[in-house]
C-alpha cells in the first residue's frame, strides 16, 4: 500500500516583515563593523591600499616603482610603510630638480634595498677642483632631506674620466675623485645634518666608467658623484 506524500505547507514560517527586519539588522551590523575597522586603520595603510588598487587598475602608473619597493621589503608591513614614505620624498626631490634630470645631469634609480643618485660633477665642482660650488648647496640639501630620515648607510663615490690630471694638489684621478667625495661628505655632515656614522666616502678614479671614454660627451657622463643610499629596516620582534 502506497504511503501518501506529505503535503507541502505553503504557509510562511514567520511574518514577512521579520525577514526584511533581519536583513536590515545584518546590513547595519556589517556597516558598523566596517566603520570600526576604518576608524582603527592607520591612515597611511589606508592610503597604500587605495594606491595599490588604483595601480592594479592602471590608474597610477608611477606607483609601480613604489609597489616594487614594498614587495622587496624584508621587514614586513612596517618596512613597507617606511619605503612608501621614502618613495614619496624621492618623488618630491625629482620634481624639484626636474631641469637637471631632463638635462641628464642627475639620474635617480631604485636599487635593491635602496636608491642610487648619480650626479654629474659639473653641477658640484669646477674642472680639476674638489671644492664644492655654492650653486651645489641647494641640490645637496635636497638629496639630504629626501634620504636622511630613514637611511642606514649613504656611500658617496667619486668618479672621473680617463684624462690624466695635471695638478700638484691632485697627482692622479684617484686623489681628485676621493677629495670630491670627501667634500660632499663634509657638506652633508656640517650643513645638511646627516649623522656621520651613516656616511662613507670612496674613490674610484677613472676605473668604473659607465660608458667608454672615447668622446667628450661620454667622458662628461663618467665624471660624476654617486650617492648609494641603503634604507634602514626596522627591528621587529620576530627577528630577535
Amino acid at each position: 500500500m502506497r504511503k501518501k506524500v506529505a503535503e507541502v505547507d505553503d504557509e510562511p514560517t514567520a511574518p514577512f516583515w521579520m525577514a526584511t527586519y533581519g536583513d536590515m539588522v545584518t546590513l547595519l551590523l556589517c556597516f558598523f563593523i566596517l566603520m570600526i575597522s576604518y576608524a582603527n586603520m592607520d591612515e597611511r595603510k589606508w592610503a597604500l591600499a587605495a594606491k595599490s588598487l588604483q595601480g592594479a587598475l592602471g590608474v597610477l602608473e608611477e606607483y609601480k616603482v613604489e609597489m616594487q619597493m614594498m614587495q622587496e621589503a624584508p621587514g614586513g608591513e612596517d618596512d613597507m610603510l617606511i619605503r612608501s614614505e621614502i618613495y614619496e620624498k624621492i618623488q618630491e626631490f625629482e620634481e624639484q630638480i626636474a631641469n637637471e634630470i631632463n638635462d641628464g645631469d642627475i639620474t635617480v634609480e631604485s636599487i635593491k634595498n635602496g636608491l642610487m643618485i648619480k650626479m654629474g660633477s659639473k653641477l658640484l665642482f669646477t674642472s680639476g677642483n674638489a671644492k664644492l660650488k655654492i650653486e651645489a648647496y641647494p641640490i645637496l640639501k635636497l638629496v639630504a632631506d629626501a634620504t636622511k630620515d630613514h637611511a642606514a648607510d649613504i656611500v658617496i663615490s667619486g668618479h672621473t674620466d680617463n684624462v690624466p690630471i695635471n695638478s700638484k694638489k691632485y697627482p692622479s684621478n684617484w686623489e681628485l675623485s676621493g677629495a670630491r667625495a670627501m667634500s660632499v661628505v663634509n657638506y652633508l655632515i656640517e650643513e645638511a645634518g646627516i649623522k656621520p656614522e651613516i656616511l662613507a666616502a670612496t674613490a674610484f678614479g677613472e676605473y668604473r666608467p659607465i660608458v667608454p671614454n672615447d668622446s667628450p660627451e661620454f667622458r662628461k657622463i663618467n665624471r660624476r658623484v654617486e650617492f648609494s643610499v641603503t634604507w634602514a629596516v626596522p627591528e621587529l620582534d620576530y627577528l630577535d
